[in-house]
């Protein structure tokens, strides 16, 4: 798969696409949850090729090398004379490949070669399955000598065009200029098939190209019109310049990233998932943020986005502040339950698809999600301590005030100080947290929760939303709304601990809508240590069921305990692991003081990730412990890159430097830490402020680490200082 902006290319191991008759069929090309290509084959007559190679050099782009095999009654080609090499990169709302036919043999060569191509603007959803379309589709498509054009208006009046454009540097044939053309595939279908005659001297070399440009408006359009050559995609060469372009782009993406050495291990993981997040990068007009994940959730998300961004806050604060842009674009606006949308109330899916559009699906935009909210607030508050962005901060204000009043009116459904969720869209969500599916939220016996939920990890989001904007209000000079907020957190954390928490300790899955307590052992409750609510022995309890063997399996931490009747090593939600969750319990670990619990977790994630190709962890993978699998087993159906297993690697860096920037207070507290097998390790380029700082960290004595300041240009005071076993920092 390649993908760049908004487009994406799902293709089979030749870099091909055919989806022609096959209802489940997934690959094509896709933008704007849509797809604009649902068949894209190159050919050769005579078909003697063997595929020699396939190559995906970054995110964009991708190479495939092909031979040819001995002769035959087929072909009287010398064998393993022809080069054939395809390369394919992802353009401007555009596909491009081409094609170099090398004939290195000491005879002329005559060749067929083309393409077959088709469209059917499918919607995403059909794509996954989703079968509820009461309207038929049918796709116009015009061919005319090296342009082929499919166009289709939705039932919303909006027009969606893919148009086709071949090239060729002389189109010969043995008996001289050949003029081709598209020719249908098979009466009745809109597929199109176009071929060109090549004549290949000795040593000689000719190249085909294809372009497939993507376009889409809204108004209403009354007729096709006709194919215009003139209209810019005139069937010429490739975009290289848009290549160059984008190339450029990724290479400054790397460039401007903090630069890791002295651990080959962890910097190949680090790598691999920042070329992940340059590819999952978008720009709905409000600058660079990461969509959730390829190819099933390649939109906006309102909890993964702002999670990642989080994450990567180390590596590239601006993603934070495109992401932050776009939630509040998105921020709700008026009560429309068919939605599950409440003013101020923070996004949680963004789809352009044609059944979302239309309200068959809910999901343009969808608002179910009870954590986006809290999550957007703690993005904002992180993410003005890393750069002091006073101005950007106060842009953002009028979206803080509603984002806080949502939580206090709206997310607190009952007024009992809780944020708590409830499905009131009818093709909406039923469980409205991070573990999303139908059987994730359970009593202990097994039985599924009845609503409204509170779930115990968003109730921390929620306390360190009040106490971090209470700080942040009473450094802009409005102490009122300060000290409100920090009687609220003070309330909730009463509320918390007197409902939530168990007499052994233990925290709570949830409470159901009676405040009925979900007395279940999950990976939720690792969560809660991101905030403060937990204090001393539930602290304490906490951290032990996170390390303990009926949750860590040496991989990563499992979703719920395998005590628990539900525990199944290989659903989604209740047995799975899921990195990204794992590295939150990291944090709330390190950030509690907890150094060897959370060396202990880091050392899985290490672990985990030398076993998957290219170091790329998963969206999730089975729960199975390292006693019962040799590695870990992959998941089906997961997403490979999604944004916030990519990023874990960064925010893993920032918990093996214990880097706590206050930018409030101009100040950055480090406590480093280094696992046994990474004695030394040297990051430069943390963009703090408006400077940098660069470090070295070298492993001393058992867990000592001493640390060497590279450069310090932020203006800030950088102070090493260990953070206390239930001494919070600030």
């Amino acid at each position: 798969m390649i993908k760049e902006n908004d487009v994406f290319y799902l293709s089979d191991n030749s870099g091909m696409a055919n989806c022609a008759g096959q209802d489940s069929c997934q690959s094509g090309l896709f933008s704007r949850d849509t797809r604009f290509l649902s068949r894209m084959e190159w050919f050769m007559a005579p078909d003697v090729l063997v595929l020699l190679e396939s190559e995906t050099l970054s995110a964009y782009d991708s190479y495939y090398r092909y031979t040819n095999q001995p002769p035959s009654a087929a072909s009287a080609i010398p064998r393993e004379s022809l080069l054939v090499t395809r390369h394919q990169w992802i353009g401007d709302n555009s596909l491009h490949e081409t094609v170099s036919i090398e004939n290195f043999s000491m005879e002329t060569v005559s060749l067929q070669a083309g393409y077959v191509v088709d469209a059917d603007f499918i919607d995403m959803f059909e794509v996954r399955g989703f079968e509820h379309r009461p309207f038929t589709r049918r796709v116009a498509v015009e061919g005319d000598g090296n342009i082929c054009v499919y166009r289709y208006k939705a039932e919303d009046g909006r027009m969606t065009e893919t148009q086709v454009s071949m090239h060729t540097g002389d189109s010969l044939s043995e008996d001289g200029p050949v003029k081709p053309t598209w020719e249908s595939v098979a009466a009745g279908t809109t597929a199109r098939r176009w071929s060109q005659p090549l004549v290949i001297g000795p040593h000689d070399k000719v190249e085909i190209s294809l372009s497939a440009q993507l376009t889409w408006r809204d108004e209403p359009v009354s007729q096709l019109g006709s194919i215009d050559a003139a209209s810019g995609h005139d069937g010429g060469s490739n975009d290289f310049g848009g290549f160059r372009r984008i190339h450029a782009s990724h290479q400054k993406w790397f460039d401007d990233m903090p630069k890791v050495s002295g651990s080959q291990q962890f910097s190949d993981w680090y790598g691999q998932g920042l070329r992940d997040l340059r590819m999952l990068q978008s720009d709905l007009g409000y600058g660079n943020m990461v969509v959730a994940g390829v190819p099933w959730y390649a939109v906006p998300f309102g909890r993964d986005s702002l999670i990642a961004a989080r994450q990567l806050l180390l590596a590239a604060p601006e993603v934070a502040r495109g992401t932050l842009l776009t939630m509040a674009h998105f921020q709700g606006q008026e009560e429309r339950p068919e939605r599950d949308e409440q003013p101020g109330k923070i996004v949680h899916e963004v789809r352009d698809g044609e059944l979302s559009r239309l309200g068959i699906l809910p999901f343009a935009p969808y608002y179910g999600s009870i954590d986006a909210t809290p999550l957007f607030l703690l993005l904002l508050a992180d993410y003005y301590r890393w750069t002091g962005d006073t101005d950007f901060v106060r842009e953002l204000l009028p979206h803080v005030d509603r984002a806080l009043i949502w939580m206090m009116v709206y997310g607190d459904r009952d007024g009992d100080g809780f944020l708590e969720y409830w499905q009131e869209a009818r093709e909406g969500i039923a469980n409205q947290g991070w573990k999303d599916s139908g059987d994730s939220i359970m009593y202990e016996d097994g039985s599924l929760v009845q609503g409204p939920v509170a779930l115990c990890e968003v109730q921390a989001y929620a306390h360190r939303a009040y106490t971090e904007w209470s700080s942040i209000y009473a450094s802009l000079g409005v102490p009122d709304y300060a000290q409100m907020l920090f009687l609220r957190a003070e309330r909730l954390q009463e509320r918390f601990t007197r409902q939530f928490v168990q007499p052994d300790g233990t925290v709570a899955l949830a409470l159901d809508g009676g405040k009925r307590p979900c007395k279940v052992v999950a990976s939720n409750m690792g969560q809660v240590l991101v905030s403060d609510l937990l204090t001393g022995r539930e602290a304490d309890v906490a951290a032990a069921h996170m390390v303990s063997p009926h949750m860590l399996t040496g991989y990563g931490i499992r979703t719920l305990s395998n005590q628990e009747i539900r525990y199944n090593p290989l659903s989604y939600h209740n047995g799975s692991v899921w990195p990204h969750d794992t590295s939150l319990i990291a944090y709330g670990l390190r950030r509690h003081g907890y150094l060897p619990e959370a060396l202990t977790v880091i050392d899985n994630l290490l672990h985990a990730q030398d076993a998957f190709d290219h170091h790329r962890l998963p969206e999730l993978f089975a729960g199975f412990s390292e006693q019962e699998s040799a590695r870990p087993v992959p998941y089906p159906v997961s997403c490979s890159p999604q944004a916030w297993a990519a990023a874990v690697p960064v925010f893993v860096l920032e918990q093996l430097i214990g880097l706590r920037p206050d930018a409030l207070n101009r100040r950055i507290s480090v406590d480093p830490v280094l696992p046994a097998a990474m004695p030394y390790l040297e990051v430069g380029g943390i963009r703090l402020g408006r400077g940098f700082l660069s470090i070295s960290l070298r492993a001393h004595g058992s867990q000592a680490v001493a640390m060497e300041v590279i450069e310090n240009s932020t203006g800030w005071d950088l102070v090493q200082e260990p953070i206390v076993k239930g001494v919070l920092p600030r």
